[in-house]
Order: C-alpha cells, then structure tokens, then sequence
C-alpha cells in the first residue's frame, strides 16, 4: 500500500512538473547592428566623442567618452529614443532605473558631465514617467517604478511577437552640449534577427 501512495505521490509531482514546464515562456534573443553611421561593432566615434552600444531588449547600455580637451555634457532630459513605428520616447540614462526616474518626478534631471579624456557609462531605458503620470506625487510609490519598467522590445512571447521585428529599425537621439552649443547624434540600429 505504501509504494502504491509514493507511486501515486511521484505521477501526481512528474504531472505538475511538466504542467509548470510547458507555461514558460523563452526569451527573445535579438541580434543588432549599427546602420547609420555604419559600424560593424556597434560603435562610432568623430573627432569630439566617442560612442559604444550594447542594445538589449529591457535597456540598451551606452558608454560616451570624451575626446576634446574640455568637459562635455550629455543632456538627458533630451535624448530620445525613436522605436520601430517612428514613435518617439524620451530616455532616461544612468546606472539605477528607480532613481533616474525619480529624477523626472522631481524635474530635477541635470545634464550628465564628461572630463576631458573621460568616459561615462550607464544604461538608457524608456521614460516612463510621462506615461505613468499616477504615481506623480505620490512618494510612496516610488520604490515600485521597476514594476513600471518599460522594455524597448518584447522580452517573451506573452509580451508581444518579437519575431515581427525582425529586419525593423530604431533610433537613438543622444544631445551632446558642447560649451552652450548642443549637438544631436542619432543612430538607427537595426534588428537583424529574432530568436525564441
């Protein structure tokens, strides 16, 4: 009678196993490149500035170094990001999502600065402060601004058919104030492959 029950116990858990295994979902796994200006390694650097990416689907990793012989400012209340529809975004950029958005809560998002000769780094992801404007006020909800975090592409299958955006394009608006005068780099990343 004992085995009987465990044998029992083991069909029920291997059942339940493969109920729960069969909902996951897989991530999307895009693959990227830089199409204007033309980069084969997802970097482009002028004469001023150096720029390196790192597109992801919940944020895209930038690192902005400095080339002149004066301190630069990158404006990030300005930079953009342009998805596949041509729909604009502003951005916001740094290494903790909570508290960059926090920053636009507050209006209070000061231009980043770069040394001569440095480099900054940090992470772009959607504003969604603009969109989320119930939580505008309200401070106790500000340790919940990750629940609200936007990616830029669907993440699973459940979150839209990243597979449509296959061969699609977007853009990134990075302002760039060179001593009071500000200079707009864009750069159009395409999405070469979608893999689930």
């Amino acid at each position: 009678m004992y085995k009987i029950v465990n044998i029992n116990y083991l069909i029920i858990f291997g059942c339940l196993c493969l109920i729960f295994s069969g909902c996951t979902y897989a991530p999307y796994r895009y693959s990227f490149s830089l199409v204007e200006p033309k980069s084969e390694t997802l970097n482009f650097e002028d004469d001023n500035v150096q720029f390196r990416f790192l597109p992801s689907p919940e944020k895209i990793w930038v690192a902005i170094r400095n080339k002149t012989d004066h301190s630069i400012n990158l404006v990030r209340d300005q930079a953009e990001f342009i998805d596949h529809l041509g729909k604009s975004h502003k951005m916001v950029y740094g290494h903790n999502f909570e508290r960059e958005i926090s920053l636009y809560a507050d209006n209070h998002v000061p231009p980043m600065r770069i040394d001569s000769g440095s480099e900054i780094t940090g992470n772009a992801w959607i504003n969604i402060w603009l969109d989320y404007s119930i939580m505008k006020g309200s401070r106790s909800t500000r340790s919940d601004i990750n629940y609200f975090m936007q990616p830029f592409f669907p993440r699973y299958s459940h979150e839209g058919s990243g597979e449509e955006l296959k061969d699609s394009t977007f853009r990134l608006i990075l302002p760039i104030d060179f001593n009071g005068q500000t200079s707009n780099y864009m750069f159009t990343f395409k999405i070469n492959d979608v893999v689930e």
